[in-house]
């Protein structure tokens, strides 16, 4: 049967406000959850108020497979080279494809690319983020792109940084754009660096989480105040791994932060 021809895709498929599970970690050498039955476990349960999950292959193969991600958008994380804390951490190549992603019945796929002025690797980056954007378009495929400051080993969470790295990526095409929520003081001062970082493109806009704070910061009130500060700022919604991976009760987190992203 000849699959239907692509309709390019003109915005992103995702329908927002949307609260997306992040479940591509461990392929990039960050063990969120050892034991991959428990991992699945914990994903199955958070996605029950998510909107989309955005994984590597076998995780995301196992997770459709379950019937969990029914009803929900599905992104493919294509480019997983670049293990954390490696040497080579910015060199991050193809591991999958957006071919591989159509014939499983994905909606898109996600690839990341880090912004580090001082790193030539950053080049190759932004090249291969322009063929997997080219390659999604002709596929009629969405495509979720993590655009992130880097410097020094590690992700930069300056206001200013985070904007380059937003322009960048929407400017090179990205239909929808997945960046670091500022560290600005909590509350309005960090809501209107949301709020710059979304003005500075024409696409929507999700926040990711990051690791867990430590023993000494509250949580999850921390995590909910984030999710109150990216949807006053006019954010499109979080993209949530660690956060709700390791969390006791992934359920009923990921309903908390849904509750806010969705403003119920």
């Amino acid at each position: 049967m000849t699959p239907p021809a692509p309709a390019p895709p003109d915005a992103t498929a995702l329908a927002t406000p949307s609260l997306v599970l992040a479940a591509d970690h461990r392929a990039r050498g960050v063990i969120t959850v050892e034991d991959y039955g428990a991992y699945l476990s914990a994903a199955r349960a958070a996605l029950r108020h998510c909107d989309a999950v955005l994984a590597s292959t076998q995780p995301l193969a196992d997770l459709a497979a379950s019937g969990a991600a029914d009803g929900r958008a599905t992104y493919l994380s294509v480019n997983r080279t670049g293990l954390a804390g490696s040497t080579f951490e910015l060199d991050d190549r193809l591991v999958a494809s957006v071919e591989r992603a159509r014939a499983d019945g994905r909606t898109g796929v996600k690839a990341m690319v880090r912004i580090d002025r001082a790193d030539a690797r950053t080049a190759a980056g932004l090249e291969m983020l322009g063929q997997v954007l080219e390659a999604a378009r002709r596929s009629g495929l969405d495509a979720l792109v993590e655009s992130v400051p880097w410097g020094d080993g590690a992700m930069v969470r300056a206001t200013d940084a985070i904007v380059l790295a937003a322009v960048v990526a929407h400017d090179v095409g990205a239909p929808l754009l997945k960046v670091p929520v500022p560290a600005e003081v909590p509350g309005l001062a960090r809501a209107k660096a949301v709020a710059r970082v979304v003005r500075s493109v024409g696409v929507p806009v999700l926040f990711l989480g990051g690791p867990r704070p430590g023993p000494d910061e509250p949580w999850p009130a921390t995590l909910l105040g984030v999710a109150r500060d990216v949807m006053d700022g006019g954010g499109s919604g979080l993209a949530l791994g660690r956060a709700l991976l390791e969390d006791p009760d992934p359920a009923a987190l990921a309903g908390e932060v849904a509750a806010i992203v969705h403003g119920r």
